[in-house]
């Protein structure tokens, strides 16, 4: 039997001179093994990434006021109490919308970096001001106290096409998606917009890189694309080789057309293709994101449309062979088995014993008083092939649009996640939950 819990509709704002936490105990659980945190302010806020730090946790996620959205970073304790707040802002434009995607610590040489993608104005060959999406990465050092910005990168890929072609060279709408330092080195994964009369590259495409850790020189990139819009979505180190996730659209191949999985293995120092396969049904396949599973991969994402749509969970070797699509589903309630729930995956985790975990959403439905609910948070685990266990479904959430982001399981068993919560009009905030340790954060 899954189980639910609806946050109460905040009846103040929170001013931005106020901003912090706002915790909330669960009368079934040891409150001193639970808790939920809240982060934001008069503005929208939206998580998008989580990180676990020696002391505490690192949120990122996206602000946006009346005139811009930027890059929200909150570091806290290891209770989920907010240490600091800060924006990061491309100051190209006053007016822009900086979007965060994913953010990499570096243990090594202790820099946090930061990919998203900045939108602002530019002028074109007619002198017409323009909306242009630029790869936007930030280099960022750490402190107990606050941050402090080291350098920043606005990248727009250049085509360079010989004159016969139909369009012109030239610098083409970019994005970031994920990044990873090795090394001193860089590996960026994002998307760019060609408009290659290459019908394989003619629309969105894969853009893959190795800069510098400084942002100097660029070392390789290259595009990949199939026969339409392909997006980049994760990076993955494991065992010294090296992968990325993107959701690609097909006009064939085991998807049969439409969105499906790739996920390639690539050269280091190259960048080169080793190894690379698509994965997909008659379906929409999207990627969200992966994890190293040893000795293989895991990577978590959402199949179908509409009113048929389900998390999903691949499981695919290291060399990228033998493959498994399990479509996570579960009854509504026990009198109605083929009644299933609509969800989206967002990220997942695995236990030492072959477990996973998987957080995303719930989408919108009506309750057992026919009143109707927005999205909610969700969290669900899967035996090690990808069965749910029905039992330990939870879910979370107000009567608005609510989600679950990211997640972490630590040692201990308990996890940490990160999600959008959703309090009415344009009040959204960041939130934190933590389950205790046998991951329960809600009991019947």
């Amino acid at each position: 039997m899954n189980r639910k819990v609806y946050i109460a509709i905040l009846s103040f704002l929170v001013l931005v001179s106020q901003v912090g936490c706002m915790s909330e105990d669960s009368n079934s659980l040891d409150p001193s093994e639970i808790f939920i945190k809240y982060y934001g302010s008069e503005s929208a806020e939206e998580t998008i990434d989580l990180l676990e730090l020696n002391d505490g946790f690192l949120l990122l996620g996206s602000r946006t006021d009346a005139e811009n959205t930027d890059f929200y970073l909150v570091r806290t304790d290891s209770s989920g109490n907010r240490l600091w707040e800060g924006i990061i802002h491309n100051d190209y434009s006053d007016e822009t919308v900086d979007i965060p995607s994913k953010m990499f610590y570096d243990e090594d040489n202790d820099d946090l970096y930061i990919i998203g993608t900045s939108t602002f104005d530019i002028t074109d060959d007619d002198l017409d001001r323009i909306p242009v999406d630029h790869l936007y990465l930030a280099s960022i050092k750490i402190e107990s106290t606050g941050f402090s910005i080291t350098d920043t990168l606005l990248y727009r890929y250049y085509e360079d096409r010989v004159s016969s072609t139909a369009y012109e060279e030239g610098y083409r709408p970019t994005s970031g998606a994920d990044v990873i330092a090795v090394g001193g080195q860089l590996i960026i994964l994002g998307s760019v917009t060609t408009g290659s009369n290459n019908p394989a590259l003619d629309d969105n495409s894969i853009l893959l890189m190795k800069i510098s850790s400084d942002f100097q020189t660029v070392d390789w990139e290259r595009i990949k694309g199939f026969s339409g819009d392909d997006f980049g979505k994760s990076l993955l180190v494991a065992n010294g080789n090296y992968y990325y996730s993107a959701t690609i659209t097909t006009t064939s191949g085991i998807g049969e057309g439409g969105l499906d999985v790739l996920v390639e293995q690539f050269d280091f120092t190259s960048g080169n293709e080793d190894n690379q396969t698509d994965y997909g049904t008659v379906n929409n396949e999207e990627a969200s994101n992966m994890i190293f599973t040893n000795p293989g991969i895991a990577l978590v994402g959402t199949t179908g449309t509409g009113s048929n749509q389900y998390a999903f969970l691949l499981r695919l070797s290291s060399s990228l062979g033998a493959a498994q699509l399990v479509p996570l589903t579960y009854p509504r309630d026990a009198d109605n088995p083929d009644q299933t729930w609509n969800t989206q995956g967002a990220d997942l985790a695995q236990s030492s014993s072959g477990d996973f975990y998987i957080v995303g959403k719930v989408n919108s439905f009506s309750d057992a008083s026919a009143d109707p609910r927005e999205d909610e948070i969700m969290i669900l685990s899967t035996n090690g092939i990808g069965e749910v266990n029905e039992g330990d479904v939870q879910e979370y959430g107000s009567v608005q649009d609510d989600g679950g982001n990211a997640i972490i399981r630590r040692a201990d068993g308990s996890m940490v996640i990160g999600a959008t919560v959703h309090f009415g009009g344009s009040a959204t905030m960041m939130s934190l939950l933590k389950t205790n340790k046998k991951g329960e954060f809600l009991r019947n």
